[in-house]
């Protein structure tokens, strides 16, 4: 749809459905609010004639506009949801995880990042929901810290895209800032940054690649460009997703 209307015959012709289903669709989607029917004024028109708009929920789910939610719905549709399924039998078992039960892998901390290294292409749709949900929630993290007085070098672990790098950036002139996560992520974040309109703030990016679970790899946080104050570690929905063995790990390293 875009930013304009179609009817419920365009739209059933172009995803190759049913009319009828369409139909049906269309009309959940208006009780959810996701799209509005729009009826011509003075004209007697059947179903098939029918206008359809975006509503500013839709809008959201739109691919093309930035900080899109279409990849985190369908990743919490078709990663996430099936575990959620899977809780009852889990929260009965310490030794059982909802994601493994669900997608067939060993009860282990690690067993949603091999699902997703065995996935490529989910794994580039969580990247991206990760990406626009980082996003919600950036404004304190942003404006709450002296970031500028704080520090001269912010180091993000488990940083994807870097989005929370973007945002604090322009908070001053002299911070920079580094991305670090597995090489795979990076390679992505390097051709997102690639695209970044604003080339001054991403002349101020630098990229790492490691595991933190190798402290061999995580950047150095000595002292800034300059001397002075000290760099700055962000970890933003990281730990969450781990046992408490692992996450004593993570922050020791």
């Amino acid at each position: 749809l875009g930013e304009g209307a179609q009817t419920g015959f365009h739209l059933a012709t172009h995803a190759n459905m049913s009319k009828v289903m369409t139909r049906r669709l269309l009309r959940a989607c208006i009780v959810s609010g996701i799209f509005q029917e729009v009826r011509v004024a003075g004209e007697d028109v059947n179903d098939d004639d029918r206008y359809y708009l975006n509503t500013a929920l839709g809008h959201t789910l739109r691919e093309d506009i930035r900080l899109s939610l279409k990849s985190s719905f369908h990743s919490i549709v078709e990663d996430m949801g099936p575990p959620s399924m899977k809780l009852w039998s889990a929260v009965k078992d310490d030794n059982l995880l909802p994601f493994s039960l669900a997608h067939n892998y060993s009860h282990s901390a690690s067993a949603v990042w091999q699902y997703f290294k065995d996935r490529p292409a989910q794994a580039i749709q969580y990247r991206k929901a990760m990406t626009s949900s980082e996003a919600f929630g950036a404004g304190a993290l942003v404006h709450d810290f002296r970031w500028g007085a704080k520090c001269r070098t912010v180091i993000d672990l488990g940083s994807g895209h870097g989005t929370i790098v973007a945002n604090i950036l322009p908070q001053s002139p002299a911070l920079r800032g580094v991305l670090f996560d597995l090489p795979s992520v990076i390679d992505q974040a390097e051709a997102h940054w690639a695209e970044e309109p604003r080339r001054e703030l991403a002349g101020r990016v630098s990229f790492a690649r490691g595991d933190f679970f190798d402290p061999a790899t995580i950047p150095a946080g000595g002292p800034g460009e300059g001397g002075g104050a000290v760099a700055c570690y962000v970890m933003k929905r990281i730990v969450h997703g781990w046992d408490d063995g692992s996450v004593e790990r993570i922050l020791r390293n």
